[in-house]
């Protein structure tokens, strides 16, 4: 599992927090100042783009390697099989807050985030290519970090409501499964 820092600000310090996930043209833009900070998902099939008010303070990418033990083995030690590769997950968090204005979150944010992950038309008569949500691309400042996929979850968590229910700070826990095409399956 590799977890890596994001880097909001420029400086010293602050790229060299993050040298083992980038590279070195991404430090040097990170350092300079002119690295763009929003973290963004783009639906690749649809055409969507969506930037977080705030960059997430870390991303998880963990990359599963399927291992099996050998039906003959019997020690400690195993014959381990390797039958096939899985793809990566990414997760993070992202925070929002209207709290500032007082507007819907949900509305400003959580919906646009959410909406990457919907059916894209599910309607009758509707192509099979958009009876699915749209695969999105993940890219993080001066793109040292690129990640394409499906999303897998999105949960929300509403942290703060206004007296009259209007909820304006959320934090959404979003997992994405790497693919590099998705399928609609008629079931």
């Amino acid at each position: 599992v590799a977890v890596i820092a994001l880097v909001a600000g420029g400086g010293a310090n602050a790229a060299a927090s993050s040298v083992a996930a980038t590279t070195p043209a991404a430090i040097d833009a990170v350092v300079s100042g002119t690295s763009p900070a929003k973290f963004t998902l783009v639906g690749l099939d649809n055409g969507t783009t969506f930037s977080a008010q705030h960059n997430p303070k870390e991303i998880v990418i963990d990359k599963p390697v399927a291992w099996t033990r050998s039906p003959s083995s019997s020690t400690d030690q195993p014959e381990l099989l390797f039958r096939r590769a899985q793809g990566r997950t990414m997760s993070f968090e992202l925070e929002f807050d209207t709290s500032a204005d007082g507007s819907d979150v949900h509305g400003a944010f959580v919906s646009r985030l959410v909406a990457l992950a919907m059916v894209m038309d599910s309607g009758p008569g509707a192509p099979a290519a958009k009876r699915r949500p749209t695969r999105v691309k993940v890219t993080a400042g001066a793109g040292a970090i690129a990640f394409e996929g499906v999303i897998e979850s999105i949960e929300t968590r509403y942290t703060m409501l206004l007296p009259n229910g209007t909820p304006v700070r959320a934090t959404c826990a979003v997992k994405i499964k790497e693919a590099s095409r998705a399928t609609f399956v008629k079931p």
